[in-house]
């Protein structure tokens, strides 16, 4: 062989090959949150065939709200909160997530001034996926799970107390915890908006019902942003558990003084948040520029990450029995299915 240097063959630089083992790092994180995933959908399983194996107990959950409040806080504890400190722990262990941003905000009056506008967005959210209610129902699309807990939401209800608990602080410390901390925080290294997409999408579909999902979409991608831009979880926090107390509020005022005053004053309280998120907006806008851009991957050349993340078979999973969940969950749809299978069937053995 020829040792002359000018002779030695010179391969091109491909930014690619460098990324290969970043590659597979990615996928595992994936595979492993999906894990974190599945876990919570074997959780809401057993919930479910707790309730189903016997009426009595199924009942109970439809008309007695403290033991409906109290079911859903181990649930939330157990099928939310456990199954993602155990992926936690293991990201951590495995060197692919640092601690969580659970200390103070980089600046506090930005973090009071993101609160706000969080919980201003969660009120334009709300309205988006009202009209997208509106426009589903006027093709017969509704969801049974929403209906039939708006017709039974007072009846008997918790303790206000209880429906604080439950229904407030469980989730938002739980579901940040999980979604803005865990899964947006292991996936910040490739982006920190592809890192809010993805954990908003999985926190969307994770609500399972066609009214929840789009609200939680948008709610997930503001809530990551306002978390990254601040530098802290408990921004995130403030402003899930901002948004589920005023939900909370119009149950305990309907019970206390009638569906129209409960309306009339969570309607008000959520225009005047609406107005002031404007307001704080505005002024962050204008004490700090290039507000949406965020950090860039740290592999810029590292094409495909959202095909590679949502490709891992845990989440394909995941996502699969999320989508039948919703699918399952609108009026009607399961009756049409077995009739349209049914038909099939016939059809085919007629043939």
């Amino acid at each position: 062989m020829n040792q002359n240097p000018a002779y030695t063959v010179h391969q091109p630089f491909n930014p690619r090959k460098p990324y290969a083992a970043e590659q597979k790092k990615q996928f595992a994180t994936a595979c492993m949150l999906g894990v974190g995933l599945l876990l919570y959908i074997a959780g809401n399983s057993i919930v479910s065939l707790f309730l189903a194996s016997d009426e009595t107990l199924y009942y109970r959950y439809l008309h007695d709200g403290t033991f409906s409040v109290a079911l859903g806080m181990l649930h939330t504890t157990c099928n939310v909160f456990l199954p993602f400190l155990i992926v936690f722990i293991l990201l951590r262990k495995s060197g692919r997530l640092a601690d969580l941003p659970l200390g103070r905000a980089y600046d506090s009056y930005n973090a009071v001034l993101l609160t706000f506008i969080g919980l201003g967005g969660c009120y334009l959210a709300n309205t988006i996926t009202s009209y997208l209610t509106i426009f589903a129902s006027a093709f017969g699309i509704e969801s049974f799970t929403m209906k039939t807990m708006s017709e039974l939401s007072t009846q008997n209800p918790a303790p206000a107390v209880l429906q604080i608990l439950g229904y407030v602080v469980f989730p938002a410390l739980f579901e940040e915890f999980a979604y803005r901390g865990v899964v947006l925080q292991s996936l910040r290294r490739y982006g920190d908006w592809f890192a809010i997409l993805i954990s908003a999408l999985l926190f969307g579909l994770l609500h399972g019902n066609i009214v929840q999902i789009p609200f939680a979409f948008l709610v997930g991608i503001l809530l990551g942003w306002c978390t990254v831009v601040s530098g802290t979880m408990w921004v995130g926090i403030a402003i899930h558990f901002g948004n589920n107390l005023l939900s909370s509020l119009q149950t305990i005022l309907q019970t206390a003084y009638g569906e129209t005053a409960a309306y009339a004053a969570t309607a008000a309280m959520m225009l005047c948040l609406f107005v002031l998120g404007i307001i704080c907006f505005v002024v962050y806008s204008k004490n700090n520029k290039n507000i949406f851009r965020l950090r860039p991957s740290k592999f810029p050349y590292m094409k495909h990450s959202a095909a590679r993340v949502l490709s891992a078979p845990t989440i394909v999973i995941a996502c699969a029995y999320f989508l039948y969940a919703m699918l399952m969950d609108i009026d009607g749809f399961y009756a049409w299915f077995m009739q349209g299978i049914g038909n099939l069937i016939s059809f085919s053995v007629a043939g």
